[in-house]
């Protein structure tokens, strides 16, 4: 048996976001390990967001991404989306706040 093409829209789609997913991740890594390593004071808050969000989220969100194939069969096609832009709307927003707080 044949595989089918093109690939179900899922993947499709999958594969777009992945270029945003994995675009934002490095930027994020960049510019936070850049902020991570400059001496300045920010607060105990901002820290803690900062080291959260370059720990934990980043890899998260990487990491949810990856595991498509997975989670499909698990949750079904909609709820790997849910999942996946619950985990990217946490991701945003801490970088959001962490922009704000910086400044």
């Amino acid at each position: 048996m044949t595989p089918r093409w093109p690939p179900s829209r899922f993947w499709q789609y999958w594969a777009l976001a992945g270029m945003l997913v994995l675009t934002a991740a490095f930027w994020w890594s960049v510019e936070g390990f850049t902020l991570f390593e400059e001496a300045t004071s920010r607060g105990q808050i901002a820290d803690g967001l900062l080291r959260f969000s370059l720990l934990i989220l980043t890899p998260m969100l990487v990491i949810v991404w990856l595991i498509a194939a997975w989670m499909r069969h698990r949750v079904g096609e909609t709820g790997y989306w849910k999942m996946l832009g619950l985990v990217a709307m946490i991701w945003g927003g801490s970088v959001l706040v962490m922009q704000l707080l910086v400044g």
